[in-house]
């Protein structure tokens, strides 16, 4: 009913718009004519037809002119579709373009570093000289390298993407900063602890850049002093030895040592635990593990940890 409707209202003003065109063609034709007017030459007569044909071209020209500014569909009618299939399939080309770059922008959405996050830690001992600085902060690096790329390459399996080599370099710094940091850090008359810090929000697949900032530090444990130490039953090696891991951290980090990223892990790789499981059928009965400090360890330290078994 609607599009009938509208039919019907369109031949109405066609018909107004054509009668109002033919009626003001008259009026003008009669006004020519009774002021005997000439052009180009022409008859009186035929000077008033030539305005009048042409006033109503005019009309009709302007009337059309207004409906394809106002209409879409009458200016597609009037140039033809194929200059509005073309407007549209540019418009889909830019659209598939678009989402191509959202789909980019949503796969680098995730952070992976927040501002001032911090990565990593180590600790510069008392009057340390530039060569064992600049190790400490290589190593320092490089674990945060390690961390960075293993984060992306995580991001990479979940969405089908290429993942990183794990020597991709993605810390980013300058050799004059580094160099900054080693003149500031050496021979420090007392321990320092170390944090890498990132000095920007880092998207999937960003550089990061980062800074190195200092703190204070106190030993929390000296060289060949206990950290923690707990009987066991070798018949359950294993439940006995992940609570002693545990056990072990949650001792550290009472005492003051800071933990980040695994740091106080223990540092307790499968051969190493091989080992102690060998030593620990090797005494036949219950044991105790003891934890002891392999150097002298501060709040900023890796809890680096030798284990003995002593048989009881």
């Amino acid at each position: 009913m609607l599009i009938v409707l509208r039919v019907a209202f369109i031949f109405l003003l066609v018909a107004v718009l054509a009668g109002g065109i033919a009626m003001l063609g008259n009026q003008l034709g009669r006004k020519i004519g009774r002021r005997k007017m000439t052009i180009f030459g022409l008859r009186p007569r035929h000077t008033s037809i030539f305005i009048t044909t042409m006033t109503g071209s005019v009309i009709a020209c302007s009337t059309l002119a207004l409906a394809m500014l106002f209409s879409q569909d009458v200016a597609d009618a009037v140039k033809g579709t194929s200059a509005r299939l073309d407007a549209l399939l540019q418009r889909e080309k830019q659209l598939l373009e678009r989402i191509e770059q959202l789909s980019d922008e949503v796969r680098r959405g995730t952070i992976i570093w927040n501002y001032g996050e911090r990565i990593a830690l180590t600790t510069i001992p008392a009057e340390s000289d530039r060569t064992k600085v600049e190790r400490s902060i290589g190593e320092l690096i490089v674990q945060a390298n390690v961390l960075t790329v293993t984060k992306n390459n995580r991001i990479a399996v979940s969405q089908n993407q290429q993942q990183f080599d794990l020597d991709r370099v993605l810390i980013k710094y300058s050799p004059e900063v580094f160099q900054n940091w080693l003149d500031t850090y050496t021979m420090q008359p007392q321990p320092i602890g170390l944090w890498l810090e990132v000095t920007e929000n880092c998207m999937y697949k960003d550089p990061v850049p980062v800074t190195v900032r200092s703190f204070p530090v106190s030993p929390i444990f000296t060289q060949g002093q206990e950290v923690y130490s707990k009987e066991i039953d070798p018949k359950q090696f294993l439940v006995d030895w992940y609570e002693f891991i545990e056990e072990l951290r949650s001792r550290a980090l009472k005492k003051g040592m800071i933990e980040l990223n695994d740091s106080l892990g223990g540092g307790i790789t499968a051969e190493r635990l091989v080992k102690i499981s060998q030593k620990v059928v090797e005494a036949g009965g219950r044991v105790r593990l003891k934890a002891v400090a392999n150097r002298e360890l501060y709040q900023s330290s890796n809890l680096d940890v030798s284990i003995e078994v002593e048989s009881l």
